[in-house]
């Protein structure tokens, strides 16, 4: 690090640079030539020794501190040691560098680590063109701490602003208490010394830090300024009044990164780890983390070498007793794969029974299906004649399905006592799969699995890379259970955009050779304009989320992520809007939704949707003669139908089977539902202790 950019700034003269203005030396000004006086503690020369020789091995310079007789004036010459064993050392001059060593005694040699000074008396015995030679002291000193250890930058991007004006520049060093930026274009002395900045940092294009900055001061010479960064919590997630368990795991997990302003690698150990962020500690006096500081590809690291890749970002740092200063840290992103390691780690610290690894018996499965009902015997009627088609399909789901499906289980010995499953729905969209249970002797398995999901859920919806912008879930109204969980929370908000209800009639429908439509009907693709139509209508009968949450823009559709990643596993899925129009009037929106048979146990992502604009003048015939048009591609014998509104499959006299209500959660209000479910469980589970503890002492007295 060059003097004035180091901890040797507050010894280095800002007039004097007759050394560098003759071209002799590559030399600064040094205004205090009794260190000594300064020094907060001493030195022995193996420690130096070893300083020395690390510097070697880092490619690095040492100063040599140097008199001027002639007007007595200090100097230090940036010089580069030879390995060193003993009491003597070599050290070069700069390459291309001409000293004239007769005008000039040489007092010590400096080695500025960024947070301290290693100052060492020397005798200079042999001096060369390129090099002199010297005998080191028994004893040197220590001066000048800082508060914290400074840094060389490396290619770090920065963007300075303070009211209308911007200016850009490069990170040159830092700590987490300072950043030195030399500006490329604009004048460091047009900044205002008693006016915030904002400063922004990218690599590569990426944003690595950002935040508010109090202007410490300019350097017109070098058009730099100096800034301090303030360490105000730089809160990620909001404040919540239900926390997620903080666990500390043995063996401890650490988090290994390069960090992005030098890109030396750093490892810290974690605990108080949660699904959504950590907390390290670390010495104050050498710390690296400044809250707001955005690291992309950090690895959590556990026993026995296994590695998740994740961003990071710092929160808060807060001072501790000895030194020490504790940070917070929020994972911000991670895939869907990792997202679920991750939580099976840490699920399972937590509860023996909880499980989200992929290595699912399903022989176990299929049974706890049956026997917890979720499988009733209507529904099995309908299955039955496929039953190998589904083995097959949910096999790829459980086992191949990594990026568009995940499960959690409840088990013990093998045994599932609980299950939930979500499945990529649409481009930006998560459907809730599966949500079943059964008792395990008194433990009321259902509030259990759901505290989990509710923990799962509550990390998932906010990584970036998983495309989570809405979360559906089909349920009967008549099921108590999520009406309560999940209704609950709609009726609550009363606010459809964060989350919303639709009732949709069901029935399967048999397909027939008629599809001829009536003259003036049509069946025609749908384009974004149609998509702009319907929504307008929707607005008007809903004013939900559930036509946002189908992500019918033309570039979601034809966007091929959700189709590819899907055939990754081996499965089909598509999806696409049509029309039905009557003289040039639509009347009618067709979703079609496809995938392998199976995929969800009613078929609701293999289904028709029919979302009904105008129903004057639709009949059943005409809706019955459009389903066999459309639905041939489906290549079975019935295929599933959903109408919407269900007043229209009344008016059309549709004899329909069940209701499903749709459940549609906007990822914005997460937070919210999270704190309103783990409300809801904890209600729940106290009753569930009251009536337990009552049964019991009951029991007790007879």
């Amino acid at each position: 690090m060059d003097g004035k950019d180091s901890t040797l700034e507050a010894f280095v003269s800002t007039d004097s640079h007759t050394l560098l203005d003759q071209s002799l030396f590559s030399a600064i000004s040094f205004n205090r030539s009794d260190l000594q006086k300064q020094s907060s503690g001493r030195i022995s020369k193996k420690k130096f020794i070893n300083a020395i020789n690390y510097v070697h091995f880092a490619g690095g310079h040492i100063y040599a501190h140097v008199n001027q007789r002639k007007g007595g004036q200090d100097f230090l010459l940036r010089v580069y040691p030879e390995p060193c064993q003993g009491s003597d050392i070599t050290c070069n001059y700069q390459e291309g560098s001409v000293f004239d060593s007769q005008g000039f005694s040489f007092r010590n040699l400096i080695i500025d680590d960024g947070r301290s000074i290693l100052c060492m008396p020397v005798e200079v015995f042999e001096i060369e063109k390129t090099h002199f030679c010297a005998k080191i002291s028994e004893q040197g000193f220590v001066f000048s701490e800082r508060q914290s250890r400074r840094f060389l930058s490396l290619m770090v991007d920065a963007r300075v602003k303070q009211g209308v004006y911007t200016a850009e520049g490069v990170l040159e060093d830092f700590s987490p208490y300072g950043f030195r930026i030399v500006l490329k274009e604009g004048d460091a002395h047009r900044f205002e010394p008693l006016k915030d900045l904002t400063i922004e940092l990218c690599k590569e294009k990426k944003i690595i830090y950002s935040g508010k900055c109090r202007l410490v001061r300019v350097d017109g010479s070098k058009n730099s300024i100096v800034m301090s960064p303030y360490q105000d919590q730089q809160r990620v997630y909001k404040k919540r009044k239900y926390r997620n368990p903080r666990l500390n795991l043995v063996p401890t997990p650490k988090i290994v990164f390069s960090y992005p302003l030098n890109g030396k690698t750093v490892s810290y150990e974690i605990f108080d780890i949660t699904q959504t962020g950590f907390s390290v500690s670390e010495t104050a006096d050498q710390s690296l983390l400044i809250p707001g500081l955005i690291i992309h590809g950090a690895s959590l690291l556990f026993s026995g070498d296994f590695k998740l890749m994740c961003d990071i970002r710092v929160v808060y740092g807060l001072k501790q007793k000895n030194n020490a200063k504790y940070f917070g840290i929020a994972i911000i992103d991670m895939d869907m794969v990792t997202y679920n390691k991750f939580f099976d780690i840490l699920s399972k610290a937590s509860d023996v029974h909880a499980n989200v690894s992929r290595e699912i018996n399903m022989e176990a499965l299929w049974q706890f299906f049956f026997e917890s009902g979720f499988i009733y015997p209507k529904k099995y009627e309908s299955l039955s004649r496929y039953n190998e088609i589904f083995k097959k399909t949910y096999d790829s789901l459980y086992h191949d399905s990594p990026e568009v499906f995940a499960n959690f289980t409840y088990q013990r010995n093998g045994v599932v006592f609980g299950h939930v499953s979500i499945i990529k729905a649409y481009e930006r969209t998560w459907m809730i799969h599966h949500l079943a249970a059964k008792p395990m002797g008194r433990k009321r398995t259902g509030l259990f699995v759901l505290n989990h999901i509710l923990n799962y859920f509550d990390g998932l919806y906010r990584m970036p890379s998983i495309g989570m912008d809405y979360m559906i879930f089909y349920f009967r109204p008549d099921n108590r259970f999520p009406d309560y969980f999940f209704g609950g929370f709609c009726r609550d908000l009363k606010n459809p955009q964060g989350c919303s209800m639709d009732q949709f009639a069901y029935y399967n429908f048999p397909l027939g050779s008629d599809c001829a439509l009536p003259a003036g009907w049509e069946i025609l693709e749908g384009s974004d304009k149609d998509v702009d139509e319907l929504s307008e209508w929707y607005d008007k009968v809903s004013g939900g989320l559930m036509i946002k949450a189908f992500c019918l823009e033309k570039h979601s559709v034809e966007s091929k992520s959700l189709e590819e990643a899907y055939s990754k596993a081996g499965l089909k899925r598509k999806y696409s809007l049509k029309k039905l129009v009557r003289e040039g009037k639509t009347r009618a929106f067709f979703l079609i939704d496809l995938s392998d048979l199976g995929v969800n146990l009613s078929d609701l992502l293999n289904s028709i949707k029919i979302l009904v604009v105008d129903g004057e003048e639709m009949s059943r015939e005409v809706l019955d003669r459009a389903v066999n048009s459309i639905g041939r591609i489906y290549g079975t014998e019935t295929v599933p139908i959903l109408v919407y509104p269900v007043a229209c499959a009344d008016t059309m006299k549709i004899n329909y089977d069940k209701k499903y209500n749709l459940w549609t959660l906007s990822s914005q209000y997460g937070d919210d539902y999270s704190e309103h479910l783990k409300a809801k469980a904890k209600f729940r589970m106290t009753k569930f202790i009251i009536h337990y503890l009552k049964t019991k002492l009951l029991r007790n007295e007879h």
